[in-house]
């Protein structure tokens, strides 16, 4: 039986040539050499979907798990195909055709799509992983009741290092000396419950930037639903934020510092394309965002930095490459405004990490060799700070540079630049 649901992308999916040169922007071809990793072997799976050569099966739907939707493959296709649009397409006629396993269902649309429940979920987790009952789970194997796959996920996360960023109406920003801009914050789920630190320094930092801000009362973005097929717990969380976040429309802007967030956010617009109630308002809602390195450079920013001494270099997360959000000048620009600080260029930049949310558990093996490249070419640039704009990003390079044993720092550009900040005030 024909896939019909995926009929409104025959056109785009009939662009595919069959060139073969996609094989040199996939990093998960690069590491399993098999066709259906490539775009052009899902492209295949698609179209004989389409034309009923093909049942949507759960032996199909394995060869479409393993794409980081990093769009690796758009950036060397010549009709510039979006195969990860497809991909999720095809994810969502899968759940739709054949359900979602439980645990699933409820996180998307149960917990992510309330940020009071978001929160307790969050802070258990946290306690397990502090108390040591994580470990335990995966030690008794408890953990493969859920998914066995999820055994390595105490190796690849850290332990919070302080308590959970206060979010919404619970937490505080600093006041700038002088009102510059009116600006509204955005909390990320990674940054708020794994990263704190992060989400303090980036207040501070906007804050030193003459920002006024708004701690806005979010939940989660919906990338994570959105990512595994589940458009429609994605649209419901959409709606959920541009109703919570209707008070900020009057703001200079909407800044979060997590790319996957501030990508997502700006796609609320066609995600909720066909929605009589909420088109426009996600529209102007898209229109507001901007990610933590863009609004500051946008912004002039404050150039009352202190010295600081190292080597710097920059991992692009996917959602602000040249292939999503297009926000790769401006955190390059910051990092090279530090005094003292020498930037070296990292090679292949912009080619994932491997994380992609928890594309690192799941399927473990690929992104060990996705992450392994990536560490390598940090390696060669010699610097002992690797900079980038993503909670996973984060967590999956640190764990890259503890595999490695590396001497380098994972740090957000604004915790380098809330450094520099105190370091002037120093002087």
């Amino acid at each position: 039986m024909a896939t019909t649901e995926l009929l409104p992308l025959y056109d785009t999916i009939a662009q595919c040539n069959r060139c073969g040169f996609c094989q040199a922007g996939c990093p998960v071809y690069r590491v399993t050499g098999e066709e259906h990793s490539l775009a052009r072997g899902r492209q295949a799976i698609a179209r004989s979907l389409i034309l009923g050569n093909l049942e949507l099966t759960s032996e199909v739907f394995q060869a479409l798990e393993d794409c980081l939707l990093c769009r690796g493959c758009t950036a060397h296709c010549f009709p510039g195909i979006k195969t990860d649009e497809i991909v999720t397409a095809m994810r969502h006629a899968y759940i739709t055709r054949n359900g979602q396993p439980a645990l699933q269902r409820i996180l998307f649309r149960t917990v992510l799509a309330d940020s009071k429940k978001l929160e307790t979920a969050a802070r258990m987790a946290l306690w397990a992983k502090r108390h040591g009952l994580a470990a335990a789970a995966e030690k008794t194997g408890l953990l493969n009741l859920v998914d066995k796959r999820l055994q390595v996920a105490n190796q690849v996360v850290p332990t919070a290092s302080a308590k959970p960023f206060a979010r919404g109406k619970k937490g505080k920003a600093p006041r700038p000396e002088k009102v510059k801009h009116r600006v509204g914050y955005f909390a990320s789920c990674g940054f708020s419950f794994q990263f704190p630190e992060v989400a303090e320094a980036t207040l501070r930092v906007l804050a030193r930037n003459g920002c006024e801000i708004t701690m806005l009362d979010n939940t989660c973005c919906g990338r994570p639903a959105h990512s595994y097929g589940d458009v429609d717990a994605a649209r419901d969380i959409a709606r959920k934020n541009v109703d919570r976040l209707a008070g900020a429309m009057g703001l200079d802007a909407i800044v979060s510092e997590c790319g996957s967030c501030s990508t997502f956010l700006k796609e609320y617009g066609n995600l909720l394309k066909g929605d009589p109630l909420y088109a426009d308002k996600a529209a102007a809602l898209s229109g507001k965002v901007r990610s933590f390195s863009e609004f500051l450079v946008a912004a002039g920013a404050n150039g009352s930095l202190g010295t600081l001494s190292g080597t710097v270099t920059y991992h692009d997360p996917c959602h602000l490459s040249n292939r999503f959000a297009k926000v790769t000048a401006q955190p390059r620009k910051l990092l090279k405004s530090i005094p003292g600080m020498t930037y070296k260029e990292l090679p292949e930049a912009d080619w994932c990490c491997g994380a992609a949310g928890s594309y690192t558990f799941l399927h473990h093996t690929e992104a060990t060799g996705v992450l392994d490249r990536k560490m390598s070419n940090v390696e060669k640039t010699g610097a002992d700070t690797l900079a980038t704009e993503c909670p996973a990003c984060m967590m999956h390079l640190g764990y890259g540079a503890r595999k490695k044993g590396l001497p380098v720092k994972v740090r957000h550009v604004s915790q380098i630049l809330d450094e520099a900040y105190e370091a002037g005030k120093a002087t």
